[in-house]
């Protein structure tokens, strides 16, 4: 369907091939090559679409989209942006009150997005329309002309932030610009302003009066206004008219300020004026008197202030010689009204200055510790009793050094309350107290670990006592018990020789028999545990001792499905021992570590090592292993986690025996489920 079109342009190119175009497509095209223009096309043309191009001399696109969309019989128009400058600014065609924008690109693309969005028009007032920018794709950015934008958005903010009203006029004295004061001085909307007559906003006969200068108006400046009364309503203005001789179509800017109360001022000093004249008159007899009291009273205070003075340097001398940082700051604004000589010499001159750019390094704004708020919640508890101080410590960023500072609220000059702080330098305190604090924690952590040493020792010497005790009554009791089943097994063996035991009989004596023996091992065992060694001590080759045990074990260990590890050092010094007394030691702990594989498969690891002036032997197994609560007792006699049926509890006791008559000890590490590590450590020399 025909469209009525209005094209916008100040590029007689675009503006010739665009509305060509657009008649070859059937439209009714009318044609503006500026914002003054166009508003002259609308007084009797109303389009459906209208393309504006967005920087045009006379009143620029985005002021005509305003302008358009104030008036109530354009509302519906399709208003879309024409911009080159697309790329380089951010363009908000949105806020303009246009519909879509077309970025200037190639000819051919414009008449695609031309046709493009004529055909959309219609969905502008449906949830179809999406507002966007066409034709972006292809564009490069011109950095000069994004220089220029922003100069120009510059140049607006200033003009619109000036107190004077800036008004551009044509030749023609139309209105193509306006500033914000210009329009809070028409008291219209801006819209409205753009395209009137600039004399036409005036009265008679100022209207008049406004016309003749701008006709007037050439390559000189024109003011009216100061002597010459221009009312605007009840505003009465101050016109200043200036050529612009840059501008080829010769526009005219119109500064404009209300003077209205700059007059009334005047009239009302121009009375006040001869109202003080007479008062001058009248007065000028008890002056003359009131001069002679003062010359008085003026030889009398500068006798005071002279005293004041002199009272003030001694008093700037004291604070100058104290080795304090001392300051005054006004609490409100952080300026530093005074500092020290101390203070100086350490910040520099900061009088006048925000303090914590002063006194603190890299601070753009008041410090995290600023006391300000605790001086003054302090003094206002104890205002009564003259103000109270507020003690604090900080690292200072500048010097690095440590300040206790003494902060209270005083009055300053026109009963300012402000801060004074007196800060002293604490700082080899400070380091004495870190010594203090380290060497404290050292001796703490000292202390710690001694304690825990003669803990260890006192617990190995109750084990000690303990097994020592427990052996003697054992080789007592063993020593008692080893006489009567002697004669017992005795007894038996006679009995079961001459007697004719047959069935039953023979068996329970056979029994007997048996339990004497086991009855016979265990004393010998008991006495064994606390017997010294009756042996010679050698030089023993460990590893030579272990392939002797391993040799013997090798085929049970076999039988049971248990492999058997080693994982002996390259070199390993002799230790002076027993070398039975060691092979028992190893048989013990090999035996134990195979009664506690109870799986179908398991692993025994023999290890040694060398430890500083030790050996070590570790018999490591994946057996259950031992609960953590048993384990402080697995080297007591009698004390086993196995069945009664597998042992007595006597092999690891006298285990431990043997080798803390040696000189070492026996370790352990265990977990159920995992297994366990016993690690006997013999010294290389022997006992010492």
């Amino acid at each position: 369907m025909p469209k009525k079109i209005l094209v916008v342009d100040n590029h007689p190119l675009i503006l010739e091939l665009l509305s060509s175009f657009l008649e070859k497509e059937g439209h009714a095209v009318r044609v503006a090559q500026d914002g003054l223009s166009a508003l002259d096309v609308l007084d009797d043309f109303t389009p459906d679409i209208m393309f504006i191009d967005l920087v045009m001399p006379n009143i620029s696109g985005d002021k005509l989209c305003r302008i358009v969309r104030a008036m109530p019989h354009l509302q519906d128009v399709f208003v879309v942006i024409l911009s080159a400058i697309v790329s380089e600014g951010e363009t908000d065609f949105l806020s303009y009150g246009a519909d879509a924008c077309i970025a200037k690109g190639s000819v051919k693309n414009i008449f695609l997005h031309v046709q493009e969005l004529i055909a959309d028009s219609g969905k502008r007032a449906t949830r179809e329309w999406e507002p966007r920018i066409f034709g972006l794709e292809g564009i490069c950015q011109r950095e000069i002309t994004k220089e220029l934008l922003h100069s120009q958005r510059h140049l607006e903010l200033v003009l619109d932030h000036m107190s004077e009203g800036v008004v551009r006029i044509t030749r023609e004295q139309k209105i193509i610009y306006v500033n914000a004061s210009a329009v809070d001085l028409f008291e219209q909307p801006e819209e409205k302003i753009l395209g009137a007559n600039f004399p036409g906003l005036f009265q008679e006969p100022y209207a008049s009066s406004v016309r003749h200068l701008v006709e007037n108006v050439n390559h000189h400046s024109v003011h009216v206004g100061e002597d010459e009364e221009i009312l605007l309503g009840h505003k009465r203005l101050l016109l200043h008219f200036l050529s612009i001789p840059e501008d080829e179509n010769g526009a005219i800017l119109a500064l404009v300020r209300d003077i209205t109360k700059s007059k009334e001022d005047e009239a009302r000093m121009r009375e006040y004026g001869e109202h003080l004249s007479g008062l001058v008159e009248e007065r000028t007899l008890s002056l003359t008197e009131t001069n002679k009291r003062l010359q008085k009273e003026i030889v009398e205070r500068t006798k005071v202030e002279k005293s004041l003075a002199r009272a003030h340097s001694r008093l700037l001398t004291v604070l100058d010689s104290l080795d304090a940082i001392i300051y005054v700051v006004n609490m409100t604004s952080y300026e530093i009204l005074f500092m020290n000589r101390h203070a100086r010499e350490t910040f520099g001159e900061g009088a006048g200055r925000i303090c914590w750019t002063v006194m603190q390094c890299g601070k753009d704004g008041p410090c995290d510790f600023c006391s300000n708020e605790k001086v003054m919640a302090i003094n206002g508890v104890t205002r009564d009793r003259g103000g109270g101080v507020y003690v604090w410590e900080n690292c200072n960023s500048i010097t690095g050094r440590w300040y206790e500072h003494h902060d209270r609220v005083i009055k300053w000059v026109g009963d300012l309350r402000v801060k004074l702080s007196i800060g002293t330098d604490i700082s080899e305190r400070k380091s004495e107290e870190n010594q203090e604090r380290e060497l404290r924690e050292l001796l703490e952590e000292r202390v710690s670990q001694r304690t825990a040493e003669i803990e260890k020792i006192h617990r190995q010497l109750l084990h000690a006592e303990k097994l020592s005790a427990v052996g003697k009554l054992a080789a007592s009791i063993a020593h008692e018990f080893n006489n009567p089943i002697c004669g017992i097994r005795n007894v038996l063996d006679g009995l079961k020789r001459q007697s004719c035991l047959e069935g039953e009989n023979l068996q329970m004596v056979e029994l007997a028999i048996r339990e004497c023996e086991r009855i016979a091992k265990l004393t010998k065992d008991l006495q064994s545990f606390n017997r010294p060694t009756s042996g010679i001590e050698t030089r023993v080759d460990v590893h030579a001792a272990l392939e002797d045990i391993l040799l013997l074990c090798r085929k049970n260990l076999k039988n049971k499905g248990i492999s058997l590890l080693k994982e002996f050092a390259s070199s390993l010094p002799r230790v002076q021992a027993v070398e039975d007394q060691l092979k028992q030691v190893f048989l013990n702990l090999l035996t134990n570590a195979e009664e506690s594989i109870t799986g179908k498969t398991g692993t025994i690891t023999v290890r040694t090592e060398g430890r500083g002036g030790f050996v070590a032997v570790q018999f490591q197994d994946t057996g259950h292993g031992i609960a953590q609560e048993d384990q402080p007792r697995i080297f007591e006699p009698f004390f086993s986690t196995k069945s009664a049926a597998k042992g007595t509890g006597l092999g690891l006791a006298v285990s431990y025996g043997i080798v803390t008559r040696h000189g070492g000890t026996i370790e352990v590490e265990s977990a159920i489920g995992i297994g366990s590590i016993f690690t006997v450590l013999l010294p290389v020399e022997g006992r010492t």
